[in-house]
């Protein structure tokens, strides 16, 4: 793939954005690829090295399998078998991504370091996918849906009920502008405006930027 146009890393981390499966293309990552973007999820913040984080790798051959089980089970969440038709239609609008990565947080509930702290991690390493993949010059987009709460789903991937079932990855090879939405700029001067803010003992809040 051709590296991107940015001449430092945090301008390539100031012009990611999340582009849906259907705005994909093949090529996916090469296995070399993935390997790079699943390892930089391995230095995400991890308090007590427990790399809570797991991934599973959906090829294209399975995705027809996959969406009937996660159909599914958002089905089973929701309780209503009607809407299972509506479900399947609505993951397989994915289906475009050349790629699924399957993200979750394994945890350790015997371990001194706090559940959510762990979640976190997993979260943490989950954005260093979707990071890694831009800087190679992919598109990568994070996907959930009622599924990801279904107890058998996620006893299917080894999950238990002290898991968590974080979402699904799309990725593949920009193929079309996405949806609307603001600029790169735009973006990062609100999300500042309205995100950011200087401390101060006394509790009055000033903005900082």
């Amino acid at each position: 793939m051709t590296q991107p146009a940015s001449d430092t890393i945090i301008d390539n981390l100031l012009s990611r954005n999340s582009l849906a499966g259907s705005f994909m293309a093949a090529p996916a990552p090469s296995d070399a690829e993935l390997r790079q973007i699943l390892g930089a999820a391995q230095r995400a913040s991890d308090h007590g090295r427990l790399r809570p984080w797991r991934f599973w790798v959906v090829r294209p051959a399975q995705y027809e399998a996959f969406y009937d089980q996660l159909a599914a089970a958002a089905t089973r969440v929701q309780g209503d078998p009607a809407r299972y038709d509506m479900n399947r239609d609505k993951y397989r609008l994915t289906a475009r991504a050349p790629l699924l990565v399957v993200a979750a947080a394994k945890i350790n509930t015997a371990h001194k370091v706090a559940p959510i702290e762990q979640v976190f991690a997993a979260g943490g390493a989950t954005q260093l996918v979707l990071n890694g993949a831009h800087a190679l010059g992919y598109a990568a987009f994070l996907f959930s849906g009622a599924g990801v709460f279904d107890p058998q789903f996620k006893a299917s991937l080894g999950l238990g009920a002290d898991d968590h079932l974080i979402g699904f990855i799309c990725l593949g090879t920009p193929a079309g502008p996405g949806k609307p939405g603001p600029s790169a700029a735009e973006a990062v001067e609100g999300g500042l405006a309205s995100t950011v803010q200087q401390w101060n003992p006394e509790g009055a809040f000033s903005p900082l930027f």
